[in-house]
């Protein structure tokens, strides 16, 4: 099945995924076209298990750094892992691009990133909570959402869509996510100095 998903994501890159067949993957994957049909009864359902497959590595990275499991003890080191991480993942992804694309056009893929999202915000939002528990839950919240967002984005024109500024982009990412982090650290802070 791995075999089965690299060459998927290895066509993707290569021809788009408008021209992937499973004829053409199970060639890459050097299977029968039998052997992939007894793991996936379609091209969709192996698009489905090649995104879903990646949003859980995306996750594992988010919930292993979590400080409760031994990751980082600052958040500033919290979320340069973090980045760090995210950018091997961007990167290491081939077809991340048309994947991406693909979600707006098959339901299950949204409601998976939907899912994958919710609980990313939770797990990052716990480990910030965990750096400034005196800040305010739902800005807690909306601030790993933030996070998210900017991530996704700026990731996806640097590494993805290969933007020739992309290390630049990278590096205002972490700045951005710091400044956001640094308000909850701030407001945690005078939350601790009120009477």
């Amino acid at each position: 099945m791995e075999a089965i998903l690299r060459a998927a994501g290895s066509e993707i890159e290569r021809e788009g995924l408008d021209r992937l067949t499973t004829k053409r993957i199970a060639a890459a994957a050097g299977v029968s076209i039998g052997a992939l049909y007894e793991y996936f009864p379609n091209k969709e359902a192996i698009v489905f298990a090649l995104l879903t497959d990646w949003l859980e590595r995306v996750y594992k990275v988010l919930d292993d750094l979590h400080p409760q499991r031994g990751g980082c003890q600052d958040m500033l080191t919290y979320l340069t892992r973090q980045m760090d991480e995210m950018v091997g993942l961007y990167a290491d992804q081939p077809g991340l691009g048309s994947l991406i694309t693909a979600i707006a056009s098959m339901p299950q893929l949204r409601e998976a990133v939907r899912e994958h999202d919710s609980r990313s915000a939770a797990t990052t939002a716990s480990a910030l909570t965990h750096f400034a528990p005196q800040a305010d839950p739902m800005i807690v919240l909306s601030t790993a959402r933030s996070i998210a967002i900017f991530a996704h984005e700026t990731l996806s024109e640097a590494l993805v869509r290969k933007a020739p500024d992309g290390q630049a982009l990278i590096e205002n990412l972490k700045v951005c996510a710091f400044a956001l982090a640094s308000r909850l650290l701030l407001r945690s802070s005078h939350a601790r100095q009120a009477p």
